[in-house]
């Protein structure tokens, strides 16, 4: 076995409260990507949800974006490229079925603002709550990936 030296990258996890202003929500993503940049992070990851944060079915499928273009994608690769930053987007719904459902994607750009990955969620979030008449069905509104997804990035690899 052969040991590599890695120089340190700095990693920024970014944690923001989203709701249902996309273009809000863009915004504080965007003052939180600069942050990280001008601390010197080389990749900043975005929370799940991140550019929309929906109640209702229908609000989080007409956020469906087409692969490879929509406002969240542009913003993300604009970013990327502007910052010269590695950008892991959460996940941005993307347009995928006849029947309205949308893929949780987890969009990866690299710091020439070009998408070096797409991951879209496997595991959904379906439960009953114990005890409680409370309901949650990510699979109403979200088809399951079906692949999972490792790159490299200047960090390592990431999966």
């Amino acid at each position: 076995m052969t040991s590599e030296f890695r120089a340190a990258v700095t990693v920024a996890a970014l944690q923001m409260t989203s709701a249902a202003d996309r273009d809000a929500n863009l915004a504080t993503a965007d003052r939180l990507l600069g942050r990280a940049a001008g601390a010197g992070a080389r990749i900043a990851v975005l929370p799940e949800n991140f550019s929309f944060m929906g109640v209702r079915d229908a609000e989080r499928r007409a956020q469906g974006e087409s692969d490879g273009d929509g406002p969240v994608q542009r913003f993300l690769a604009e970013r990327a490229r502007t910052l010269g930053l590695w950008i892991v987007g959460g996940t941005t719904p993307i347009a995928r079925q006849p029947d309205g459902r949308v893929a949780a994607a987890c969009l990866v750009y690299d710091d020439a603002g070009q998408r070096v990955a797409r991951y879209d969620k496997i595991h959904l979030f379906d439960v009953d709550v114990p005890g409680k008449n409370e309901r949650y069905r990510e699979s109403s509104t979200i088809e399951p990936g079906r692949t999972p997804v490792v790159l490299d990035t200047p960090a390592g690899r990431l999966g």
